[in-house]
């Protein structure tokens, strides 16, 4: 078995006008979503063996923060271009390639890409995949490379708002 939690960043700052939208931070109720779905992960006991992570500040900054939360160490972190500059089939072509001592691995990113890539794994499309949002994907596999579109399973589908935010 396989296990893909995609991740999207959580809320970010859009105060300072004068930054690219790659350097984009978290804002305060970003920082507070990430305590929320970062402790249910914990608490779910899903640790992953591997993140990877767009190298937007937004995205990096969440998996940094959920990262801690589970237990895994910022500088394991693997930063890839192609989730914030390419599309869906460059992150599928990504996900095939991840080293198959991974069994479970964090994909943080962007939308509307990671419901995309949740549609072509799953098969299931999503109403919506608010910010912060956290959605694992199971796959009957031995090898990442052997992964095919609409064969993943939804183990869970999380969010700030479904674990109470205010």
């Amino acid at each position: 078995m396989k296990y893909l939690t995609v991740i999207r960043h959580a809320k970010s700052s859009r105060e300072q006008t004068d930054i690219d939208d790659i350097a984009r931070p978290l804002n305060d109720r970003g920082k507070k979503a990430i305590k929320l779905v970062g402790g249910y992960l914990k608490d779910q006991h899903l640790n992953p063996d591997l993140i990877i992570s767009s190298p937007a500040t937004r995205a990096l900054q969440t998996a940094i923060g959920i990262g801690e939360l589970v237990g895994y160490k910022k500088q394991n972190i693997q930063i890839s271009k192609q989730i914030y500059f390419l599309d869906t089939t460059a992150i599928l072509k990504l996900v095939h390639k991840i080293d198959n001592k991974y069994k479970n691995v964090y994909l943080f990113g962007h939308e509307p890409k990671l419901s995309s890539l949740i549609h072509k794994l799953t098969g299931l499309e999503l109403e919506g995949f608010p910010t912060c949002s956290a959605y694992r994907i199971s796959f009957e596999v031995k090898s990442w490379a052997d992964l095919k579109v609409k064969t993943g399973k939804c183990e869970f589908f999380v969010n700030p708002k479904l674990l109470g935010e205010k």
